[in-house]
């Protein structure tokens, strides 16, 4: 495991409706932006970067990681995060890691909870987004589909701990509820990423199931490549 103390990461994070940026310095976060502008991912994600960047007061040489979840999540977010951060780790020679998006909300449980931890994340088709964590974060079971009609015979909670928005629907009273972990979030993208060893492979989106849209608007690679020079964009 590479030693994070000393790392400044960006952390990318569009699998929902809400897009989320952070840097993190020491493992700790320094600045978190986020949108929950529907259909906005593309116009939207570049801008909070640069956002970011100047509320931290960092340049972009001073990014040595860049961490995005992979999803599983919406197909048109997970292509515009995916292309974005791509975009920018090319253009500043930075190494890229690819996070499962569902590990980010289970890494948003305190690390005193016990208990396994469950995310659940709307997968829309009366479908939900589910896998399993332990305390330590090493992956149970790899995430899957469940019909949400089945979750209450089907989902096993016991000893564990539910997270995301979709426990209040679901009536699990026993969820843990934050504005981290309810939806994926680039805080724990970027930590997870930061203490990951990247691959040097080609961050790809981790679909459990067939997409169903068509390929998104994604951020312009004019613009990507304006940030990473330091030119303002236009």
């Amino acid at each position: 495991m590479i030693d994070a103390r000393h790392m400044r990461v960006l952390g990318i994070e569009t699998s929902s409706r809400r897009g989320t940026v952070a840097l993190l310095e020491n493992e700790r976060p320094v600045v978190c932006l986020s949108h929950e502008e529907r259909n906005a991912h593309a116009e939207r994600m570049l801008p909070l970067v640069e956002r970011a960047l100047a509320e931290a007061g960092w340049t972009k040489r001073e990014i040595e990681r860049i961490g995005v979840g992979v999803g599983p999540g919406s197909f048109t977010g997970l292509r515009v995060g995916i292309a974005l951060a791509q975009g920018l780790a090319l253009g500043l020679g930075l190494p890229i890691v690819g996070v499962p998006s569902l590990a980010a909300m289970a890494a948003a449980v305190p690390r005193d909870v016990r208990g396994t931890r469950v995310p659940l994340l709307d997968a829309r088709r009366d479908e939900l987004f589910v896998a399993r964590y332990g305390e330590d974060g090493e992956p149970l079971e790899a995430p899957t589909t469940l019909a949400r009609f089945a979750v209450a015979r089907t989902l096993q909670l016991e000893g564990s701990v539910a997270v995301g928005e979709v426990c209040e629907e679901l009536g699990i009273a026993s969820a843990l509820r934050s504005a981290e972990s309810d939806l994926p979030h680039a805080r724990f993208v970027a930590l997870l990423a930061a203490r990951a060893t990247p691959t040097g492979l080609p961050v790809e989106p981790l679909y459990v199931r067939e997409a169903d849209a068509v390929k998104p608007r994604e951020p312009p690679d004019a613009l990507v490549g304006e940030l990473a020079s330091g030119r303002p964009p236009t």
